[in-house]
């Protein structure tokens, strides 16, 4: 349980990834961006469809409160969310990432940051099989915040396409940096807990849901960061 805004949030924040699709600078210096946090009726990589309704009562209800925000940091917002809608491919946002952040800007526009994420509550959801594969389908979700970050959806989630020993080494090194950069010591031991748990399910070659376990930890591995204090 957390809060955000004054809303305490019961269930797990998710995570879905994509790109800036459009940038541009307008006459005070300010760089615009735009994308779609989210497209519907398509299944993604994570095996889930977006129903078009998902965000309609977020939008109703809390268009204003929406965070972007730089790697997940709720409590340091870089841009304000100018436009904010659904249209037939997604969720579209247009965001003003203001020219005090000059060092954001340029890393921008120079293709060094070109992902982002968005953060969610999903409310209700039912599962269907589509091709003989176990399809989630995401009926409404609760948006809380869309953020810049260097890698979409936390590192861990890219280790699918490593060889074991490639993975352990990989996660070893996530793992002891996320540590250097949390001091907070309840966080940092849920963290070394984490570790523990992933990498010894690296041990079971050959399983077909080996990749369960470790796109779980990159879930709470992102709640941990995003609530570190």
């Amino acid at each position: 349980m957390y809060t955000i805004n004054g809303d305490t949030i019961m269930r797990d924040l998710e995570f879905k990834s994509f790109e800036i699709e459009t940038k541009k600078t307008d006459t005070a210096g300010n760089l615009i961006i735009s994308g779609h946090g989210a497209i519907f009726n398509n299944i993604d990589s994570g095996n889930e469809i977006i129903e078009s309704p998902a965000f309609d009562k977020t939008l109703k209800e809390r268009k204003g409160r929406i965070a972007f925000c730089y790697q997940h940091d709720i409590w340091n917002p870089i841009a304000k969310i100018t436009k904010l809608e659904t249209d037939a491919k997604g969720l579209y946002f247009e965001a003003v990432i203001s020219a005090a952040d000059m060092d954001i800007q340029t890393k921008i526009k120079e293709g060094i940051l070109k992902e982002l994420s968005i953060g969610y509550v999903v409310v209700s959801s039912r599962h269907e099989t589509k091709n003989g594969v176990d399809v989630r389908i995401l009926e409404e979700l609760d948006l809380f915040e869309i953020s810049l970050v260097t890698i979409a959806m936390n590192p861990l989630a890219m280790v699918e396409g490593m060889k074991s020993e490639e993975k352990r080494d990989f996660l070893n090194k996530e793992f002891d940096r996320l540590l250097a950069i949390v001091r907070n010591e309840k966080i940092n031991f849920e963290i070394r807990k984490l570790k523990s748990l992933v990498l010894s399910g690296l041990e079971t070659q050959g399983n077909q849901h080996e990749s369960e376990p470790i796109m779980k930890a990159s879930e709470m591995l992102n709640l941990l960061i995003t609530n570190k204090d």
